[in-house]
């Protein structure tokens, strides 16, 4: 493996987003909610606080309201 491709992975590792999307919930009346999973932790959020997440803000400076992984009924 060559300088380029260790820095190529490296670059691919640190941009790569700490959560994820596990739903969509449809029927809001600001739209839908999704349940996000970040540091082993769940949380109900809207879709501006999802763009939020894609433009690299992180998870720690939002507020999120945790919920109950299996329910999705907040905590």
């Amino acid at each position: 493996m060559n300088a380029f491709h260790r820095t190529y992975h490296l670059m691919a590792e640190t941009l790569a987003p700490d959560w994820r999307v596990i739903t969509k919930i449809f029927g809001g009346l600001l739209g839908p909610d999704f349940i996000v999973s970040t540091g082993g932790k769940s949380y109900r959020v809207g879709s501006l606080t999802v763009g939020q997440l894609k433009r690299g803000i992180p998870a720690e400076d939002l507020d999120m309201l945790e919920v109950d992984p299996d329910t999705y009924e907040a905590i």
